[in-house]
């Protein structure tokens, strides 16, 4: 199968599957491009390609997200991104019973946790690779917005050794000069132009009501009581409750804000499924 062949496969493969969107990216211009120590070649010198698949949200999750329903839409995020993780290990072996190597990135791997970065910052930036595997483009609040589904999308990663013919980067300025639909709905003022990401500090309380942050306080509050009558009264409050369920389900570890997707009017209008 000649390396054409195999990308034309691996598309066709990964949409039978249930991608949305699939693009392919050179891990050379990836290594050239990204402005930081996090490049393919630090985790693999020898890949050569990088594909990029993405997963649209379910339209139903974003209506409810900025309400009081907001649990049921963390819910089907978390199990979009499960839905790629699966994906990206099906595409993996796809590529290696057909001669080359592949090696899946979880979208849930942490690069380097640490107290500073909470552990939130990936192997690769799925949404930026998926910009340049022509997908999309960067918006005003870091997020890729895609002609087909707006910011409405998640994405993952695999890399292969096979030397893939890149997509083009797509002509697209999906926010313009005008645009701040996103800004204003953010309910934290955690979005602002001219910023290379999303004020974290502002977003992360909103997005991850139940990440490590939240759990690390209630541990220290039942540590911190004054007496063993407090204590209990920490253990039996009902945050121990709703902190069990983030760990078990993932609903608001990660995933959580909806504001500025629902927001965005770009592909809000396209069909699902387009």
């Amino acid at each position: 199968m000649t390396d054409m062949d195999l990308k034309t496969a691996v598309r066709d493969y990964a949409r039978q599957q249930g991608a949305d969107l699939v693009g392919f990216v050179s891990t050379e211009h990836l290594n050239a491009v990204t402005p930081t120590d996090h490049k393919p070649e630090r985790l693999w010198p020898e890949a050569k390609t990088a594909v990029s698949i993405g997963k649209r949200l379910l339209m139903g999750a974003v209506a409810v997200g900025a309400g009081d329903m907001v649990q049921n839409a963390r819910w089907v995020a978390w199990r979009t991104n499960e839905f790629l993780n699966r994906r990206a290990m099906e595409v993996g072996h796809f590529i290696e019973a057909h001669g080359a190597r592949a090696l899946p990135l979880s979208n849930g791997t942490m690069i380097e946790p640490t107290w500073r970065n909470l552990g939130i910052f990936g192997e690769l930036s799925h949404r930026h690779i998926a910009a340049e595997a022509g997908l999309g483009a960067i918006g005003v609040p870091t997020f890729i917005v895609t002609p087909q589904f707006g910011p409405r999308v998640y994405f993952i990663t695999i890399l292969t050794d096979a030397e893939l013919e890149p997509d083009p980067k797509l002509d697209f300025d999906p926010c313009g000069a005008e645009c701040d639909e996103c800004i204003r709905a953010c309910p934290s003022h955690a979005i602002q132009r001219g910023r290379k990401t999303i004020k974290k500090t502002l977003c992360i309380p909103n997005a991850m009501p139940h990440g490590v942050a939240p759990l690390r306080r209630y541990i220290e509050s039942i540590f911190n009581a004054e007496d063993p009558a407090a204590r209990q009264e920490r253990i039996d409050d009902f945050d121990f409750a709703r902190l069990h369920r983030a760990l078990v389900q993932g609903v608001g570890t990660i995933a959580g804000c909806f504001h500025c997707l629902a927001a965005c009017p770009v592909g809000r209008s396209s069909p699902p499924g387009q």
